[in-house]
Parts: C-alpha cells; sequence; structure tokens
C-alpha cells in the first residue's frame, strides 16, 4: 500500500518510510500451510489478526496498492514470537526469522497537505519494520507504549 500519493501518482518508499505499509503479508509455512497477517476492526481501532490463507494471490485492490514478492524480508525459520496487546487489541507482533528481528504493527501513514507523514497506531495497514529500532525512534499517535506482552499458555 503506497505511503503517499493522488489519483495518479503513488510512492511506496522514502527514506522517511523505514517500514513496509501492507494490506495483508502473505507467508507460506515449511509444512506448505499458508498464513496470512492482516488487521480487523474492533469498534474504533484496528489489531492484527493471522488466518489460514484461503486462496490464491489476488490482484491489487485498487490504485495505491501493488502485489509483489518481498524479497528485502527473511525467509526461514521462525524462531521466536511475541505478541503484544493495547487492550484487548493485538497491537504489535514482533518475529525472529533466520536470526533477523522484525516487527508487525496495525497502524498506517498519513499524508498531510504538507507531505509529512504522521504515523498511527491500531490502523487498518500491517506496518512491516525489517529493523524494529526504527519504530522505536518514530512519534506514534496514540502514542505507543504501555503495550503488554501476551504470555503463551499451552496446555
Amino acid at each position: 500500500m503506497a505511503a503517499r500519493g493522488d489519483d495518479t501518482h503513488f510512492e511506496f518508499g522514502r527514506p522517511d518510510v523505514p517500514c513496509l505499509q501492507l494490506l495483508t503479508l502473505n507467508m507460506t509455512l515449511a509444512t506448505d500451510s499458508p498464513l496470512s497477517v492482516t488487521t480487523y476492526q474492533d469498534n474504533d481501532a484496528f489489531g492484527l489478526t493471522i488466518d489460514i490463507f484461503t486462496g490464491a494471490p489476488t490482484e491489487a485492490p485498487g490504485p495505491g496498492y501493488r502485489s509483489r514478492a518481498l524479497p528485502e524480508l527473511p525467509t526461514g525459520q521462525i524462531e521466536e514470537v511475541a505478541a503484544y496487546l493495547d487492550g484487548d487489541l493485538l497491537a504489535e507482533v514482533g518475529l525472529r526469522v533466520a536470526g533477523q528481528e522484525l516487527l508487525l504493527i496495525a497502524g498506517e501513514a498519513h499524508e498531510e497537505q504538507s507531505g509529512r507523514l504522521v504515523w498511527h497506531r491500531l490502523d487498518e495497514s500491517v506496518l512491516v519494520f525489517p529493523r524494529p529500532s526504527d519504530a522505536d525512534a518514530m512519534s506514534w499517535t496514540p502514542i505507543r507504549d504501555p503495550l503488554r506482552f501476551v504470555t503463551p499458555h499451552c496446555q
């Protein structure tokens, strides 16, 4: 999903865009199980959700969107997963894939008339940060802290 644009011109990345802004992140596990990370709306805010991807990749849904492979993201074994809640919403997921850290945040860039991007949390896109520290250095609306770590319970 473009971070900036109008009806005819779209920008997907620049130095002030330290992440990928995605409608959906589709991935395939080693077992050939396809997963999709997207967002869902809960009243006024959005959280991340993970579903089984049940179809072939579709064409981009319209202007400002494109479908493509993501070679800038690591492939390999998912070694660690950390989930963080903001209230009842799954706001962020940290992953370590083949030794590289990734951070997924429910959020979106909003372009002001000046061209400056304002980063909103709990919005309708999946923001993927190849360097999680970039997310720490950004100004967020609403403020990013505090988040609650979700402890997995196995039975």
